[in-house]
C-alpha cells in the first residue's frame, strides 16, 4: 500500500539580505491536509494548511508549479489543484512555506500520488459529413480555440467565491467527464464536461460568485459564457438558447446567466458544464464533492 505523505528533509533558506527564522512542520504544529483521501486523474485536491500558531501568510508549490492560497478562516489557508484529464499519474511534491503571526517560517514537504482513472469509451459510426470539417469551419473552430486558450491562461485574479460550488441545474448527468468517443474508428479529443439534462428553455445559473469574461456563439458549443471565480477556476456554460449576462458582469452564485438549449453541436437540449482550473480540465463533480456536506 502507497503511503499518502513522504517526508523530506527541510532545508534552511535565505530570505532577502537576513536570516529567517526556519522551523520543521512539527515544530510548531503545521498540518497539511489533501481531500479526497485519492486523487485521480481528472480530479480536484483541496489542501488546508493549518498551525498551532495562526499564520499569516502561505506559499508553496506542486512539482515546481506555484499554488494559491487564500484565507480559509482562524488562520488556516487552502489552496485547489486541479489535475487534467491526461496529466501522467503518479507521485507529485508538496512544498509548503507558512509564515506565522510573529515573523517566523514553517516550512514542510510531502508527496500525493494521482491515481490513473480508466475513463469510458464510447465507439461511434457517423456519416463522413458529420465528423470531417470543411475548410471554412475548421478555420473558425481554430480562431474560436485560440481565443478560449487565452481566457483559460489569463492571469489569476483574486477569490470571488464564498461558501463553494454547486450545479448550474438540478438535472442529472447524461454523459459523464471524460468520455473518449471513436468516431469512424478514429480517436476523438475527450469529453472535457458534464452534459446536464436540460428542458428547452430551462434557467441555467452561476455555480458560484464570479465575472463573467468570455460569451460568445461558437461552432460546437454555440452560445456559450465563461465565469471566472478567481484562484484560476473558470466554469463554462455550453449551447444556450440565450445568454442573459454580459462580459465584465459581476455575478452571484444560483444567479441566472442564461437558458438552455440545443445550440452549436447538439442533437437536443442540454447543458455542457465544463471546469478549467488554471487550465487543467477537470470533472465538474469533482469540484461539488469537495464542497459537499459530510455525513456521518
Amino acid at each position: 500500500m502507497h503511503k499518502r505523505f513522504l517526508a523530506i528533509p527541510i532545508l534552511i533558506f535565505f530570505l532577502g539580505s537576513g536570516y529567517a527564522a526556519i522551523a520543521r512542520g512539527g515544530d510548531m504544529g503545521m498540518k497539511v491536509q489533501i481531500t479526497p483521501d485519492k486523487v485521480e486523474q481528472g480530479g480536484v485536491a483541496l489542501i488546508k494548511i493549518s498551525a498551532a500558531c495562526s499564520l499569516r501568510s502561505v506559499q508553496g508549490d506542486c512539482n515546481g508549479e506555484s499554488l494559491l492560497f487564500f484565507p480559509d478562516g482562524r488562520g488556516s489557508f487552502a489552496s485547489i489543484i486541479g489535475i487534467d484529464l491526461e496529466q501522467e499519474s503518479g507521485v507529485r511534491s508538496l512544498r509548503i512555506r507558512g509564515k506565522t503571526a510573529g515573523g517566523k517560517i514553517i516550512e514542510r514537504s510531502l508527496s500525493f500520488r494521482v491515481l490513473k482513472k480508466d475513463f469510458p469509451v464510447q465507439r461511434l459510426t457517423l456519416p463522413k459529413g458529420m465528423v470531417e470539417l470543411n475548410p471554412k469551419d475548421l478555420a473558425r473552430v481554430k480562431r474560436e480555440h485560440a481565443t478560449l486558450m487565452k481566457v483559460f491562461n489569463a492571469s489569476p485574479t483574486k477569490r470571488q467565491w464564498k461558501s463553494g460550488f454547486e450545479a448550474p441545474l438540478h438535472e442529472p448527468v447524461i454523459s459523464a467527464f471524460g468520455l473518449r468517443r471513436i468516431l469512424n474508428g478514429e480517436p476523438r479529443s475527450p469529453h472535457t464536461g458534464v452534459d446536464l439534462h436540460a428542458f428547452m428553455g430551462e434557467p441555467v445559473r452561476a455555480s458560484a460568485a464570479g465575472t463573467v469574461v468570455y460569451t460568445a456563439n461558437q461552432f460546437f458549443s454555440g452560445h456559450s459564457v465563461f465565469i471566472d471565480h478567481g484562484m484560476g477556476i473558470v466554469t463554462m456554460y455550453f449551447h444556450l438558447s440565450k445568454i442573459e449576462v454580459k462580459e465584465g458582469q459581476r455575478v452571484l452564485q444560483g444567479q441566472e446567466i442564461g437558458k438552455a438549449g440545443d445550440t452549436g453541436r447538439a442533437t437536443g437540449p442540454h447543458l455542457h458544464w465544463g471546469i478549467r482550473i488554471r487550465g487543467s480540465r477537470v470533472d465538474p463533480m469533482a469540484l461539488l464533492a469537495l464542497f459537499k456536506p459530510r455525513t456521518e
